[in-house]
């Protein structure tokens, strides 16, 4: 698969603790030009399974209009170590709402410091 890196939130990112993603992506760019009505897909891979089984991870999108100030938008996962945070993988794809601000990012909610997890999170279209 070919990614663009404008569409690419997380990136082998680390998560030990809650953080927004590395990167923010803009849809006011130039660049993003996608056609209307062309479904846009977020995929989350566990590129690095976590080694811990005592711990949750809760990932949200969060939208933004000026890429300062950003709301919840919506879950996108809830695990527990014990389920899917210990198999490397896909954890999730779905379509993303066609009403969502300017800019978008991830958000990684710890219940307390894991470790070992890597992630990677990217736009795909159609």
């Amino acid at each position: 698969m070919i990614l663009d890196k404008y569409m690419i939130l997380s990136d082998g990112q680390a998560i030990t603790t809650s953080a927004a993603s590395d990167n923010e992506i803009d849809f006011g760019a130039a660049s993003h030009d996608v056609d209307q009505g062309t479904p846009i897909y977020l995929e989350v891979w566990l590129d690095t399974a976590f080694d811990t089984s005592s711990n949750t991870l809760t990932i949200t999108l969060k939208d933004s209009p000026d890429g300062t100030t950003y709301t919840d938008r919506m879950t996108i996962l809830e695990a527990t170590a014990t389920s899917s945070l210990l198999t490397a993988g896909l954890l999730r794809k779905f379509s993303l709402p066609n009403d969502l601000a300017r800019y978008i990012e991830l958000y990684y909610t710890c219940s307390t410091t894991l470790s070992s997890g890597v992630i990677n999170a990217f736009l795909t279209i159609g």
